[in-house]
């Protein structure tokens, strides 16, 4: 397992704190969503891949899955099992996690999935949720396309415990497959100044390389544009995008999808065709996601 910074262990209590900007309802109803518009299948186990302190896991045991989070701080982890205390617990590198059971949805959210470096060890995330799914299941993650990276740093400021934070974090990539993630905080309070730093190396890929690594092991791809806010296709030009793989469901020799009564392509809409496509196309999962939508 990679040796992880004193950052984490020391400032895991405010880890909420920092990201206390994040919406974590929107991006769980946008997961929910996701799932009942591309899912096959009648369970709901739940693994968050890199769950952090488990804002993701207990959004989403409240919309009635079962959770499981996989994390390599052990810090983090037990702040987690504090906020979700009926959940089960992996403390795992993404890359090397071996799942017990199958799940029928699994997320990797807040760009995580860059974690897993070099790219081969990506690839093998992507292999090891694969087989981790449930057939009909869905992986949802969040990328940004290697050519898109940034370099301005993010800055949240609090008080906290008669103390003042100062945190910053930020990506720099100098061409190559890595990303360097600069992390620092700082802590000012009566007894003086403390600041931890941290430097990760990340995964730079682009989005043409995980589609086709995803396609090799047998998913289906849809990229979606990154709005929490609908299910948009993503439209070529962004460089932030949120990645769904689906597992094709199990099917008996005998069982067909039902045909399609419309002309090829003729039931699928400019902006996003699965809320739009005819109901004799939909999974089961479709059908109910749109009643509002008629077939």
């Amino acid at each position: 397992m990679t040796p992880l910074s004193p950052l984490y262990a020391d400032l895991s209590p405010y880890y909420d704190r920092f990201c206390r900007d994040v919406d974590y309802a929107a991006q769980c109803d946008f997961a929910d969503r996701v799932f009942r518009t591309f899912g096959d299948t009648p369970g709901r186990a739940y693994l968050d891949l890199a769950c952090g302190t488990g804002q993701h896991l207990a959004h989403m045991t409240g919309k009635g899955f079962s959770g499981t989070g996989l994390d390599n701080s052990q810090a983090m982890l037990d702040q987690a099992a504090l906020r979700c205390p009926g959940a089960t617990w992996l403390r795992r590198d993404l890359a090397g996690f071996v799942a017990d059971a199958e799940f029928d949805l699994i997320t990797c959210l807040l760009y995580s999935l860059h974690y897993s470096h070099p790219r081969a060890a990506l690839r093998e995330t992507l292999r090891r949720a694969w087989q981790a799914l449930a057939p009909g299941g869905v992986l949802l993650f969040d990328l940004v396309d290697e050519s898109g990276v940034g370099t301005r740093d993010a800055v949240t400021r609090l008080s906290e415990d008669d103390a003042r934070f100062t945190f910053r974090s930020g990506w720099r990539h100098g061409g190559g497959e890595t990303l360097h993630l600069h992390v620092s905080i700082e802590r000012e309070d009566a007894a003086g100044w403390q600041c931890w730093t941290d430097r990760h190396a990340m995964t730079a890929i682009s989005l043409a390389e995980v589609r086709a690594t995803m396609t090799a092991l047998g998913f289906a791809v849809t990229v979606l544009e990154r709005d929490f806010t609908r299910l948009a296709e993503w439209d070529g030009a962004s460089f932030n995008v949120m990645v769904v793989g689906t597992k094709p469901a199990r099917r008996f020799p005998m069982e067909q999808p039902d045909p399609c009564p419309e002309p090829a392509g003729a039931c699928r809409a400019a902006a996003v065709g699965w809320d739009t496509r005819c109901q004799a196309t939909r999974t089961p999962h479709e059908r109910t996601a749109f009643p509002d939508v008629a077939g």
